[in-house]
């Protein structure tokens, strides 16, 4: 996130861009008459151009690291019932929604939307009815 000076005609400007793809961002601007002739005009003016540049790189950093949604593209992201506040509780635990354990149909475990029809096999741990 560089800060660019540029001599345009008879005044220096300062410009941020915060990468490549960004547009120039207007910083500050000075006399080059001053600029040139005195070492703590050049010194108050870096200083100036560094406390508006972090500005807007906190802006810029705080616009680009805005969380997404670890449910994007799950239903219990918007769901109303009470399970869903499990689920996404348990997203807010993990880093991404891949850690989910879903269903073959897409919904993670808990979901309402997710029943359990039948099980082959069994455990032979589990108790189970007499005939």
């Amino acid at each position: 996130m560089p800060v660019y000076f540029l001599r345009e005609g008879d005044r220096g400007v300062a410009y941020f861009r915060a990468n490549d793809q960004a547009e120039d961002v207007f910083v500050a601007a000075i006399a080059l008459a001053a600029y040139d002739s005195n070492s703590d005009v050049r010194d108050h003016f870096a200083g100036l151009v560094a406390a508006a540049a972090d500005y807007y790189r906190r802006t810029y950093a705080a616009e680009v690291v805005a969380p997404a949604s670890r449910l994007e593209g799950i239903p219990c992201a918007t769901c109303t019932a009470p399970e869903a506040d499990d689920v996404r509780f348990r997203a807010g635990q993990i880093s991404d929604a891949a850690g989910l354990e879903l269903s073959p149909g897409g919904f993670p475990a808990g979901c309402c939307k997710r029943q359990i029809v039948g099980v082959i096999g069994g455990r032979p741990d589990t108790a189970h009815a007499r005939r």
